[in-house]
């Protein structure tokens, strides 16, 4: 079995001190400071997650989608082992971190835009590889097997800006059994 766990980044540190500007709304001057961190290390992938948001939040879809091709692109190639992706990329190592947030990240970009099986592939993809599933991705899984959209997925079950995890569990026992080949009982 291939584990995949990234080193320490530099640039992990510097992203950290740049997001205080998003809480001071200096968006111009963080999509180039973030700009810059992506030249100074491409493969720190939190800083292509951030400039995404900013996008997002601009409604320019185009070059949040843009971003995120690059932020996947990027990932693929770091933890690909001549094409083939490992069997674990854990959340439990924190530098592996950066790398399941651009993942997700894209997953649900595509699921919010309509791109289901680009979504459930690169979702289901995190999923085998974070079998232990901190983040949550299941959910999503579920979300999109049963129908819902991003949006609906967000009303149902966020409170506050946060998942409501209460529910989200109760909700996941409830209909993960549908889908026995892709979430077993022992998980």
């Amino acid at each position: 079995m291939r584990e995949f766990v990234d080193r320490e980044r530099e640039v992990s540190r510097e992203v950290e001190r740049v997001k205080e500007l998003l809480k001071e709304e200096e968006v111009e001057e963080l999509k180039e400071k973030l700009k810059k961190l992506i030249e100074k290390d491409p493969y720190y992938l939190e800083t292509y997650v951030l400039l995404n948001e900013i996008y997002e939040m601009e409604g320019d879809v185009k070059s949040a989608e843009s971003v995120l091709e690059e932020a996947y692109r990027r990932a693929i190639e770091l933890i690909s082992d001549g094409g083939s992706l490992p069997d674990r990329l854990e959340w439990k190592h924190p530098t592996n971190r950066h790398i399941i947030n651009a993942l997700i990240s894209t997953g649900v970009f595509y699921w919010e835009v309509g791109e289901i099986e680009k979504a459930l592939k690169i979702l289901k993809e995190v999923y085998r590889m974070n079998p232990s599933d901190e983040p949550g991705v299941r959910f999503y899984i579920l979300a999109i097997l049963e129908g819902m959209s991003f949006d609906e997925f967000e009303q149902v079950f966020s409170r506050d800006g946060e998942y409501d995890y209460e529910d989200l569990n109760h909700w996941f026992e409830k209909h993960s059994g549908e889908h026995p080949e892709l979430f077993k009982p022992s998980r």
